[in-house]
C-alpha cells in the first residue's frame, strides 16, 4: 500500500467514515469527477485545441484527478486491494498485450485494424 493509499484510509478511519463508504456511492464519485473533467473539454473535438483548455484549466484538473484518485483509494482500501500491485499487473499484462514492434505509434482498436495481443 503506498503513502497516499495509507493517508487517505487513516483520515477515513479517524473520522469513522468507513460506514459510509460502500461500493456504489465510491464508484458514483469517481463518475461525478470524470464528468466533471468532462465539463471542461464539452463538445470541443480538436485534440489541440483539448490540449490547451486542459492546460489553462490545470489546476481545476489536478483537483479532480486527486478526487478520483481519492475515491479510488477508499474503494481499493473498503476492499483489500493495493493499488501499487494493481497497477503494477496491469502493466506488466499491458507490455505482453501491446508488444513495442507491434504497436508503437498505432493505435490498438482491434475491429479497425489495431493488434491487441489479448484478442489475438
Amino acid at each position: 500500500m503506498n503513502v497516499f493509499q495509507k493517508r487517505i484510509k487513516k483520515f477515513a478511519e479517524d473520522r469513522d467514515w468507513g460506514q459510509f463508504h460502500n461500493p456504489k456511492d465510491l464508484l458514483l464519485g469517481i463518475v461525478e469527477e470524470i464528468g466533471e473533467i468532462r465539463n471542461i473539454v464539452k463538445w470541443e473535438q480538436d485534440p489541440q485545441v483539448l490540449k490547451k483548455v486542459l492546460h489553462k484549466n490545470k489546476k481545476e484538473l489536478e483537483d479532480n484527478i486527486g478526487d478520483i484518485y481519492w475515491f479510488l483509494a477508499l474503494l481499493a482500501n473498503e476492499n483489500g486491494v493495493n493499488i501499487d500491485t494493481a497497477i503494477d499487473g496491469v502493466i506488466k499484462k499491458n507490455i505482453k498485450r501491446f508488444p513495442i514492434k507491434d504497436t508503437k505509434s498505432r493505435h490498438t482498436n482491434i475491429h479497425l485494424g489495431g493488434k491487441d495481443e489479448q484478442y489475438a
